[in-house]
Parts: structure tokens; C-alpha cells; sequence
């Protein structure tokens, strides 16, 4: 039995670096950004979620104003 442990655990470990390699593997063909490109990005996310946050509010403004005139609360 003890030795069935080894194999296993021995096994696990093969796979924990075979796993490791295929990360660093992969990461070396990875096309990373370049800087300009990177904050050009940064950018228009930021962006696109102030559009987002700015319609979302206008968005809650019109139903809440909606929903007091309907409710005659206004």
C-alpha cells in the first residue's frame, strides 16, 4: 500500500509539472500588447463604461419619474 501512495503521489507531481511547462509553454506564444496599444485599450474601456454608467442613471432617472407619475406620488 505505501508504495502505491509514492506511485500516485509521484504521479500527481508529474502531472503538477507537466502542467507548469504547458503554462510557461503557452505564455512564450502569447502576442503581448505593446505600451501604446495597452493604454489605447485601458482607455476605451474606461470610456465605454462611463457611457454605460451615464445611460444606466438617465435610464433609472426616466422609470423612476415614470413610475411616481403613475403611482400619482409626484
Amino acid at each position: 500500500m505505501a508504495g502505491s501512495d509514492k506511485k500516485e503521489k509521484g504521479a500527481f507531481v508529474k502531472k503538477i509539472k507537466k502542467m507548469f511547462n504547458d503554462i510557461r509553454l503557452e505564455l512564450k506564444r502569447v502576442t503581448w500588447p505593446t505600451w501604446s496599444e495597452l493604454v489605447s485599450y485601458t482607455a476605451t474601456v474606461l470610456v465605454v463604461c462611463a457611457i454605460m454608467g451615464i445611460l444606466i442613471y438617465a435610464l433609472d432617472m426616466i422609470l423612476s419619474r415614470i413610475l411616481l407619475l403613475t403611482l400619482n406620488l409626484g
